[in-house]
């Protein structure tokens, strides 16, 4: 008890130095975090700007080429010779008459009779019903008439019977057959009087 008496601890007062200095580095802490923060923040507005900008060009964009699409497109705008539509004139073709066409030879002109059609006078005439239509444009070939339709045949020619002209001689004669003549003439005999006319028909029946 008396050694603890002799040496006594020495007491040093309590000094608040700690705390001061605890207190600014939390305090330099803090403006590090804020300093950060507000820098994060800052680098992230303004990301965010550049991608609203970069967006607002782009629609910018499209609507300018919109806006060009829609000149391109509207007529109004064009040049006015490419707006006028071009007026279709329909042209009225003159109006041909059929006439009759020209064969070389004699023709003659024949009234329908009693029982003829037109096909059967081609063929009693040794012509084609096409060759017969040509030289009568105006007839209907359905249509003709007894006694009043005319139609117009080509023939070799004719030929007046004379002293030993039987058929065959003036067949052989026409390069045409006995038949031919006979048809020609409405004949059912084989049989020519003197003097007689004879209608003589084409040899080729074209």
């Amino acid at each position: 008890m008396e050694f603890e008496d002799r040496n006594p601890k020495p007491e040093t007062p309590n000094s608040g130095l700690p705390l001061a200095v605890l207190l600014v580095l939390v305090g330099i802490i803090c403006l590090l975090l804020y300093a950060g923060w507000h820098l994060m923040s800052d680098e992230s507005s303004k990301a965010s700007e550049l991608n609203k900008a970069v967006v607002v060009e782009e629609m910018e964009d499209f609507s300018v080429a919109k806006i060009d699409t829609s000149m391109v497109l509207e007529p109004s705008l064009l040049p006015e010779e490419q707006t006028k539509t071009d007026k279709i004139e329909t042209v009225k073709e003159p109006k041909i008459e059929a006439k009759p066409i020209n064969i070389a030879g004699e023709k003659l002109s024949h009234t329908v009779k009693q029982g003829e059609t037109f096909y059967g006078i081609a063929n009693k005439f040794n012509v084609t019903s096409n060759t017969l239509k040509k030289l009568n444009p105006g007839v209907d070939a359905n249509g003709i008439k007894v006694g009043v339709t005319k139609l117009i045949v080509p023939i070799q020619g004719y030929h007046i019977v004379g002293p030993g002209d039987i058929l065959k001689v003036v067949a052989k004669k026409y390069d045409v057959s006995v038949e031919l003549i006979m048809d020609a003439n409405g004949k059912t005999k084989n049989f020519a009087e003197r003097g007689e006319k004879l209608i003589i028909p084409r040899k080729i029946k074209e």
